[in-house]
C-alpha cells in the first residue's frame, strides 16, 4: 500500500515539474537567463531576428562596442566598427512589412534584420543612429 502512495506521489511531482518547465520555456522564448544577461548591458531589448522565413526570438543588446543577439540556442554578435549601414524602417527585405519597427544592420555585404517594438527602436536609434556607407566612410 505504501508503495502505491509513494509511486502516486512521484507521478504527481513529475507532472507538476514537467508542467512548470513547459510553462517556463514557452512563456519566455528567448530564455530567461539570456535576457537577464542582456539586461546588464546599457541597451537591451527582446527582438526577433528575421532569417529568411524564420522569426527567431532573441535578446538584443549593445555593450562594449558590440551588438549582441542571443537566445538559448544562439549566441552571436557584430562589432559596431564592422557595421557599414544602420537603417530603421518597417519594410523587410523579403517584401513584407514588419510587425513593429525594423532594425537593419549591414556588415561586409550581409544584412541582419531585427524586429523590435517601436519604443525599443527609438532607444536603439538614439544609441545607434542610422547611417549609410558614405557616412561611415567619411567618419573613418
Amino acid at each position: 500500500m505504501i508503495d502505491f502512495v509513494l509511486a502516486g506521489g512521484a507521478v504527481v511531482a513529475a507532472v507538476v515539474l514537467l508542467r512548470w518547465f513547459v510553462r517556463l520555456w514557452l512563456g519566455d522564448p528567448t530564455g530567461s537567463g539570456m535576457l537577464r544577461m542582456a539586461t546588464a548591458s546599457p541597451l537591451s531589448s527582446p527582438a526577433k531576428l528575421i532569417d529568411g522565413v524564420h522569426d527567431i526570438p532573441v535578446a538584443l543588446s549593445l555593450h562594449g562596442g558590440r551588438v549582441r543577439y542571443e537566445n538559448a540556442e544562439l549566441d552571436a554578435s557584430i562589432d559596431v566598427h564592422d557595421i557599414d549601414e544602420i537603417e530603421y524602417g518597417s519594410d523587410l527585405m523579403t517584401g513584407g512589412i514588419a510587425a513593429g519597427a525594423l532594425l537593419r544592420l549591414r556588415s561586409h555585404g550581409r544584412a541582419f534584420e531585427f524586429v523590435l517594438d517601436v519604443t525599443a527602436a527609438e532607444r536603439w536609434s538614439r544609441r545607434l543612429p542610422p547611417h549609410g556607407l558614405e557616412r561611415a566612410a567619411s567618419a573613418g
